[in-house]
């Protein structure tokens, strides 16, 4: 079984219901099962962890950490560059919305969990391929609506 519990530090509005209707879809689609804890936080925030975790003093957009005892893992995302859309013109072809990156990196990080990695640049592409696939399914199940 699988469920999301959602924490917000930040004040930014979050489409909550789409969020745990891409999470719960790609979950069942990946077959993990667990407690997957998504926080959604800002620059500082994510910068800390990833120096204090990866050694890398400097902010990211997404970080995930596997669970134990049950649970799937942590999800942490950059509400902040969610709303940097230059940011990821090289990756998706153009400019994307804020909903459409936060569910990306979302997915991302449930691939991460799933024993995928992207330290290597054919891995790198390779999640991205498979997470621009899961996006065009959401859209096709009626979950997403299509980015122009």
């Amino acid at each position: 079984m699988f469920s999301i519990d959602i924490t917000n530090f930040t004040a930014q509005r979050l489409p909550q219901k789409l969020v745990i209707k891409a999470a719960t879809y790609a979950a069942k689609k990946l077959r993990l099962q667990g407690e997957l804890s998504l926080v959604l936080a800002g620059d500082k925030r994510l910068h800390t962890l990833n120096r204090d975790y990866r050694g890398k003093d400097k902010p990211t957009d997404i970080l995930t950490f596997p669970g134990s005892l049950g649970a799937l893992g942590e999800i942490f995302i950059n509400l902040n560059d969610c709303r940097r859309p230059q940011k990821y013109i090289e990756v998706f072809g153009g400019k994307k919305s804020f909903e459409y990156i936060l569910i990306f990196l979302l997915l991302h990080g449930l691939l991460h969990l799933s024993g995928l990695d992207d330290e290597k640049e054919n891995e790198r592409l390779a999640m991205i391929t498979a997470g621009e696939k899961m996006m065009k399914e959401l859209v096709k199940n009626g979950i997403m609506k299509a980015e122009k």
